[in-house]
């Protein structure tokens, strides 16, 4: 049986917190989360955030229906977010204080053993099976373009100075670009969903050692806390969903 669970962090440091997620039934064996990381100043990044997870929310639950196919998923996932970004872009050209604001976001569906996926921007997903912890999206990203050019590490993608530059963002333009990914999901595997807020602190096999050590139910909470012990710099957000 499939399960999600989410939770938000302002974390140490921030006033405010600019995350966002949602999570929830579809219906049998099938779940969605959204979670989305505002920026774009104190108001607007708020904002951003929260109407896009809430028309994405929105979108899914209306749209979807047992039996859909993989091709139907993947619509309702781009239709959904793409419905989001308009929205937003077109609040913030309406307003002059929250022109510019923006979100990352990631967008899932999981249903008859498949997990779907849209993202844009620096949140992360993850695969986590009994064999270890895979990122399964690519984030959006100043320095992960210079990864991709072999000009930096990975590992030295992580303490650039650049990290926080995004190259793609919901909300921003009145198109958005969207990534797009499938995979099966088996049972006693999860997906951990988050933003930078976590993912900025630890590599992929520190991720994985406080997951397995927490075990699924209660590896939320945990995650959470061992990125506030390392600073919690910025707002955190995690969902897990498990199966």
């Amino acid at each position: 049986m499939l399960k999600s669970y989410g939770k938000t962090d302002v974390g140490n440091v921030r006033e405010m917190n600019q995350d966002d997620f949602n999570c929830g039934v579809l219906g049998e064996d099938a779940v969605f989360a959204v979670v989305c990381d505002g920026m774009g100043g104190e108001k607007g990044g708020n904002i951003a955030s929260r109407t896009a997870c809430d028309i994405v929310t929105d979108s899914v639950t209306a749209a979807y229906g047992s039996g859909f196919g993989d091709n139907s998923i993947r619509r309702i996932l781009q239709t959904a977010v793409t419905a989001a970004n308009v929205s937003v872009f077109d609040r913030s050209q309406r307003d002059p204080a929250l022109r510019g604001m923006g979100t990352t976001i990631v967008a899932s569906i999981v249903c008859g053993g498949m997990a779907h996926i849209v993202h844009a921007g620096d949140s992360r997903a993850y695969h986590v099976t009994e064999n270890g912890i895979e990122q399964v999206t690519k984030d959006h990203s100043v320095v992960q373009l210079l990864v991709d050019r072999g000009e930096i590490t990975a590992d030295e993608a992580r303490f650039h100075p650049k990290k926080h530059f995004i190259t793609r963002a919901l909300g921003v333009m009145s198109i958005i670009d969207l990534d797009y990914c499938e995979f099966p999901i088996k049972e006693g595997e999860a997906i951990i969903v988050c933003t930078d807020g976590l993912s900025n602190y630890f590599s992929n096999t520190e991720l994985y050692d406080i997951i397995k050590s927490a075990g699924y139910s209660k590896c939320v909470d945990k995650l959470i806390s061992a990125a506030k012990k390392q600073g919690g710099a910025d707002n955190i957000t995690v969902v897990c969903i498990t199966r």
